[in-house]
């Protein structure tokens, strides 16, 4: 049986209105499925989609906003922290830098260096 509520926490991870999306990117940058997340953020799986679906926390009130989230979920404040800007980094960084052609890297590296180039 499918849980809808976790169908709308993917559902909702490409916007950063919701937390969903810098726990989605720092995820990825770990290599992390749903239940590593939860166990990162030392969150019972089973509640991962109600903290997806929150607001992340606002750049000006950052740790209490932190602080709120963890205590209303029962998790230490570090992890959470710890991800949320990891993850929030990761979006900046995307999006400043959007992906182009991996083939035309990939082709770049993989020619010889020229003769007269120093080693």
């Amino acid at each position: 049986m499918t849980d809808p509520l976790a169908n709308l926490a993917r559902r909702v991870e490409p916007d950063p209105f919701f937390l969903a999306a810098a726990l989605a990117e720092y995820a990825r940058t770990e290599g992390l499925d749903d239940a590593g997340l939860a166990a990162a953020l030392g969150l019972p799986p089973d509640r991962l989609p109600h903290l997806k679906l929150c607001r992340p926390p606002r750049s000006d009130h950052f740790w209490p906003d932190v602080e709120h989230l963890a205590g209303r979920f029962g998790i230490p404040p570090e992890p959470l922290a710890e991800a949320v800007r990891r993850g929030e980094a990761v979006a900046l960084a995307r999006a400043a830098n959007p992906p182009t052609d991996a083939g035309a890297f990939l082709a770049a590296r993989d020619a010889d260096p020229p003769a007269d180039s120093p080693p």
